[in-house]
């Protein structure tokens, strides 16, 4: 799923990254997650878009939600650069965002990010909205997520109409 002609913008996972980033955000990343990185430590994926689950879409967030559909840009893997989860912890004060989480995609105003707040180990996906706090379950797991995502063409034709199926939850 990963878009391997762009280039990782961290250096290669190694157990010595990995266990200092989580001693440093006082979590354990799921299994699937860090295997996904060891391939290709964070950036462009393949799929530009992921389709919620059924769900009630809050209406502050309707206009993220793309005929069923939010927008990812890429995965953040583990590194010192500024596509990293290491990033958290400044963007966590920097957006008055909510503790517990790890951010893997987002531009200040929304976010994807791992769901730490009731649990340690295995967390879920969420998509959340900076200004309102609003959240919205986006996959109990990584593999679910990052298996999901969608290329731009599968769901608009060229002149950016949708083309792709309707969720039932389509907002």
């Amino acid at each position: 799923m990963w878009d391997l002609d762009q280039q990782s913008p961290n250096e290669p996972l190694t157990d010595a990254i990995l266990a200092d980033a989580e001693a440093r955000l006082n979590v354990r990343f799921p299994a699937d997650y860090v295997a996904a990185l060891r391939q290709k430590n964070g950036g462009a994926t393949i799929g530009q878009y992921f389709r919620l689950p059924k769900q009630e879409i809050p209406s502050r967030l309707v206009r993220y939600v793309d005929h069923g559909h939010i927008s990812v840009a890429g995965i953040n893997g583990i590194g010192t650069g500024h596509e990293s989860v290491l990033q958290t912890q400044y963007m966590t004060e920097e957006w008055q965002l909510p503790k517990g989480l790890v951010l893997l995609d987002g531009d200040g105003h929304t976010w994807i990010a791992f769901d730490y707040r009731a649990t340690k180990n295995d967390p879920r996906i969420v998509f959340l909205e900076s200004d309102s706090g609003d959240t919205l379950f986006v996959a109990a797991n990584f593999t679910q997520f990052f298996s999901g995502l969608v290329p731009h063409e599968s769901l608009f034709d060229d002149d950016g109409e949708f083309i792709g199926t309707l969720p039932d939850s389509a907002a």
